[in-house]
């Protein structure tokens, strides 16, 4: 619980404008953490708490689509699916006669849920890769060998929901649906007034939500972190001052796995950022 609330402060100093959702999934994931960590590390642990992580967040996502856009936006989805296979003579009704958004939701889902089951099993068997490996490499890393990998960072002005890619998805979609409820015989012309209807919403509950609820939160929330930030001054700057050679490991370790390709590249990358950060760290 207390790596929970050091992360929470770290993101706070660095990002201080983040949406109260992402603090809420940090919270909730070193809650779940601390429930599966109770009686110490185990195998299954890790499993167990990505499993959960990558779960709770698919689902607060499809929650927060849906209070945004109403139910409105997966009668969309169905509808304009319905639409494109009707056109398609070789479909058979069986799949006419499916639940499109159920399906988008239900694959949304398993993605998350697979994801979280091979975070975790990469982080069960991680402990134990590192005391095999730590010693295996010869690469010493200080800053001075570091800091030939520097990055230059640069901070990202952070989008508005509409201005997303997601969200100039669902309106040129949105836009499209409206034309067809009007050219399409299919279509009832009463289905594109009900997804106007749903557009106005999103963006008044959007406005709402960015303009008035969440900085009144925020403000309340941010005085605890405060409070907080002060009596961790000392321990968030050491960690803040970190992030500079986070980024060079991050690049010198991607470097060091050029000869491989796919997954394997990219699980012995990971293994190698952890690796090396932590026993940069160490030193």
């Amino acid at each position: 619980m207390k790596s929970t609330l050091k992360v929470i402060l770290v993101k706070f100093v660095v990002s201080p404008y983040s949406p109260l959702a992402a603090y809420f999934a940090v919270a909730l994931q070193g809650v779940l953490g601390y429930f599966f960590f109770f009686n110490g590390f185990n195998n299954i642990s890790p499993i167990l708490l990505g499993f959960l992580s990558l779960l709770f967040s698919s689902i607060q996502r499809v929650i927060i689509m849906t209070i945004v856009f109403g139910t409105t936006i997966w009668e969309s989805i169905n509808v304009f699916y319905d639409f494109v296979v009707s056109q398609l003579s070789f479909i058979s009704s069986t799949i006419l006669d499916l639940n499109f958004s159920y399906v988008l939701i239900g694959s949304y889902m398993l993605l998350h849920i697979i994801t979280g089951i091979i975070a975790g099993i990469f982080a069960s068997k991680f402990p134990t890769k590192y005391e095999r490996e730590n010693n295996k490499l010869e690469q010493d890393f200080y800053k001075d060998e570091l800091e030939k990998y520097n990055l230059i960072s640069s901070k990202k002005k952070k989008k508005m929901w509409w201005k997303r890619t997601s969200g100039i998805l669902i309106f040129t979609f949105s836009i499209i649906l409206i034309i067809l409820s009007f050219t399409v015989e299919q279509f009832d012309s009463n289905f594109g007034l009900r997804i106007v209807t749903m557009l106005i919403r999103s963006i008044i509950i959007v406005l709402l939500w960015f303009y008035f609820i969440s900085p009144l939160l925020l403000k309340n929330f941010n005085k605890l972190l405060l409070k907080k930030k002060q009596e961790s001054a000392e321990e968030i700057e050491t960690i803040i001052s970190l992030f500079p050679n986070i980024k060079s490991i991050i690049k010198y370790s991607w470097k060091e796995t050029d000869s491989l390709r796919g997954s394997q590249r990219v699980f012995r990358f990971l293994d190698l950022v952890l690796i090396n950060f932590l026993r940069f760290e160490e030193k």
